[in-house]
């Protein structure tokens, strides 16, 4: 069930992303926060089923590292870009956001992501291969959007595609990132 539950969610949050590429719907704004609600009951519900494989100071260990990880999701997806044009204004034109987390690679919640859904499998028994698939899903959905959605709609996406690596940083894009917190 939880499982099913993690699959519409990406569904939904290709739909959303497939809404501001082609069809500009105020009525599907709505995929992608039914989506998020979809993903972390659907999540919830497997941890409560689950049996976490670390005890003691390791799974407390990962509790944390989780918690990290989560911070680090939403901080990217909802503070360091302007969620409103991000999320809400299906179909606008809007610049692509090269800077703080951004400057690493273009799509860094897919690493922390994979991180959070790793460290609920550690210590709250998410089981692996599903953290596996819904992570792949992930990757899935971010290839649609650098390929597809976000060169179409974010001025600027392909000089920054250009410069910046895809999923996992390069020491150019740490220095990158590194001289925008000395900029500021």
């Amino acid at each position: 069930m939880g499982f099913a539950a993690g699959v519409g969610a990406f569904l939904l949050f290709f739909l959303s992303d497939y809404n501001d590429w082609r069809w500009s719907r105020r009525s599907l704004r709505v995929c992608f926060p039914l989506g998020v609600l979809l993903l972390t009951a659907g999540t919830a519900w497997e941890i409560w089923q689950g049996t976490p494989p670390l005890h003691g100071w390791l799974r407390g260990a990962a509790v944390l590292l989780a918690v990290f990880f989560f911070g680090l999701l939403v901080y990217t997806l909802f503070f360091a870009l302007p969620v409103e044009a991000s999320y809400a204004r299906p179909g606008e034109e809007r610049g692509a956001c090269t800077t703080g987390v951004y400057a690493l690679c273009r799509h860094p919640g897919v690493l922390w992501f994979a991180g959070l859904y790793g460290c609920l499998w550690a210590a709250g028994g998410l089981p692996l291969w599903e953290a596996a698939v819904l992570s792949g899903l992930n990757v899935g959905l971010v290839v649609f959007e650098d390929r597809c959605v976000f060169p179409a709609k974010l001025k600027g996406y392909d000089d920054y595609r250009r410069t910046t690596p895809f999923l996992l940083p390069s020491r150019q894009s740490v220095r990158a990132w590194g001289r925008f917190g000395k900029e500021r």
